[in-house]
């Protein structure tokens, strides 16, 4: 079992049962480095806006689910705040993954008093592994065990956790070192893409690595025997990087910002679209 660590603004999970992540490829890097059954330890970070009681503390432990989700997908407008959205109304943490379980640490002791340094500074961007000496210690405090809401995403999560063979709660084997430093991640061709919702003036705007995979996952939450509409993919621009394929992702959000509607959504013509689409690749 691995141990992976991350700052954040707090840790709640009965409200916000998901790790949650800036950009794709973070969230996608902790996928491939872990494995079912590993966990991440939530510190708070040293300034607003987490509570001052929670500031440079280890405030829990949560087990890693195995999907890739969008958080505006599976959390509601109820348990998100001001402070989720940035100076141009973008939300901050658009990229998750489930919690299969989750716990307390009583008392929630300081990071320092119980780890050997400091973590690094991408640690509040991406979560990083730490050492077989750092795990062993934060496997010894105590913790209580956080009831998660019963909510369909969270229950195929655990299901695909115990069939891939994950273990329940224990200590485990010891962890070993494991390297966890952050260098290409974001390097890589990624694809800005603009999906549309059956025949309808409702669009999808993000980036990805994998348009055809994007979409799978998007319409996994559409009840098609209901609704009988699903989002497909209507225009894609290639970059270099994932970096790139934000920027322009925010580039077209921004120039839709009259059309928006909820979270990477916006409702304009086909023509309004393509007109924003073109001015954002520079065309």
């Amino acid at each position: 079992m691995k141990i992976f660590i991350t700052r954040v603004w707090g840790f709640d999970p009965k409200r916000w049962p998901i790790i949650t992540f800036n950009l794709e490829g973070n969230r996608d890097r902790l996928l491939r480095e872990s494995s079912p059954g590993d966990r991440i330890v939530i510190v708070g970070t040293l300034r607003e806006p987490t509570p001052e009681p929670m500031r440079g503390r280890l405030l829990g432990m949560a087990e890693i689910g195995r999907i890739p989700v969008e958080t505006l997908d599976v959390i509601g407008d109820d348990a998100r705040g001001p402070q989720d959205y940035d100076e141009s109304g973008q939300f901050r943490w658009p990229k998750a993954i489930p919690m299969v379980e989750a716990w307390q640490f009583t008392p929630q002791p300081l990071l320092l008093d119980v780890l050997q340094e400091q973590l690094p500074y991408h640690a509040t961007s991406q979560a990083v592994a730490l050492s077989e000496v750092d795990a062993n210690a934060v496997l010894k405090l105590k913790n209580a065990g956080v009831e998660l809401p019963e909510i369909q995403f969270l229950k195929n999560a655990k299901l695909l956790d115990q069939a891939l063979g994950a273990k329940g709660p224990t200590t485990g084997p010891k962890p070993k070192s494991w390297s966890a430093e952050s260098s290409r991640d974001v390097d890589r061709p990624s694809f800005t893409y603009a999906f549309r919702f059956g025949s309808s003036d409702i669009w999808k705007i993000g980036h990805t690595i994998d348009v055809n995979e994007r979409l799978k996952q998007v319409n996994c939450h559409i009840p098609v025997e209901v609704v009988h509409e699903q989002w497909n993919a209507k225009f894609q621009q290639r970059w270099e990087s994932e970096v790139s394929a934000h920027a322009m992702e925010q580039r077209v959000l921004k120039s839709l910002s009259q059309h928006r509607t909820d979270g990477e959504r916006v409702k304009c013509s086909e023509q309004v679209l393509w007109q924003s689409w073109l001015e954002s690749i520079g065309v």
